[in-house]
């Protein structure tokens, strides 16, 4: 029964009112599944930031459409109505919920779009695409199951079963990349990627070859990521902002590196993102 794998949030403040339920992935999945969740509710907020997390999202829209914001002058607003695929993020990405939401979504470990996706990830890193776009109109129908199953339980157990019947051995994580990628998540990124290019007895160029065929993005890359992340933590309900701290424990060299990879990854810097409401570990309000 997949019911005990489930876990439910309800949330109530000025900024909106959502449930979030939470399942544990299948163990034929635990390898490539970070999370899954389904999310639905509405938001006093008109747009919020979501920030790059070193996972891929699949997303199936259950509801009305939700816009992803092309930050283009003027701002564009892209509409997401079925069943979507967003690759490792090295930046921000914005969206508005107008209308509510109920959104089921698949997080991937760094390794783990590749072994259900194969050769189609290359190139994804930093792209949303319509995922039909990529593998045809089954997702579409994957899509047509879930909005005819009222149980949220259900639902995930469809999703599982539907990713389980893609995985192939054909399309296995190369041992290389699966140790340094679980290296990067294990030291927050501050490992040397030199070092960790020794360890795999593959050159710095060959390890960064199979890391963007079946990643999507760089060890470099990775570990920047990861350092973000773990001074987004520290970040996490404080007032100030802890500079010393940060730069020491999450790998900068300096505040001036600091600040400059906030920019680069949230477009704010420090103390302005601690000014900003946060809904949850993964995104603020921007607007």
């Amino acid at each position: 029964m997949i019911e005990h794998r489930l876990q439910r949030f309800e949330h109530a403040s000025p900024i909106g009112r959502w449930s979030v339920t939470v399942c544990t992935p299948d163990a034929q999945l635990s390898d490539v599944v970070a999370t899954m969740w389904y999310g639905e509710g509405h938001v006093a907020y008109q747009r919020d930031r979501i920030l790059p997390s070193g996972q891929s999202q699949l997303l199936i829209n259950l509801g009305p459409p939700q816009y992803r914001i092309e930050p283009e002058p003027p701002d564009r607003r892209v509409p997401f109505v079925d069943v979507w695929y967003s690759g490792l993020h090295q930046g921000p990405i914005d969206t508005e919920a107008p209308h509510g939401n109920a959104l089921l979504g698949v997080g991937f470990s760094a390794r783990g779009a590749y072994p259900w996706l194969g050769p189609q990830l290359e190139g994804l890193a930093d792209r949303i695409i319509a995922l039909a776009d990529a593998l045809g109109d089954g997702v579409l129908a994957l899509r047509e199951r879930l909005l005819n199953t009222p149980s949220t339980a259900e639902r995930f157990a469809i999703v599982e079963h539907w990713l389980i019947a893609r995985l192939s051995p054909r399309q296995a994580v190369h041992p290389a990349v699966r140790w340094a990628v679980d290296r990067i998540a294990a030291t927050g990124g501050k490992v040397p990627v030199a070092r960790l290019a020794t360890q795999t007895g593959y050159t710095r160029k060959h390890l960064a070859a199979l890391f963007v065929h079946q990643v999507g993005l760089t060890p470099k890359a990775l570990c920047r990521i990861h350092r973000f992340r773990g001074a987004l933590a520290m970040l996490d309900g404080a007032t100030q902002v802890p500079w010393a701290a940060l730069a020491d424990q999450c790998g900068y060299y300096d505040q001036s590196h600091l600040i400059n990879e906030f920019q680069s990854f949230s477009g704010l810097s420090p103390a302005e993102l601690v000014r900003q409401t946060r809904p949850d570990p993964q995104s603020v309000v921007i607007r």
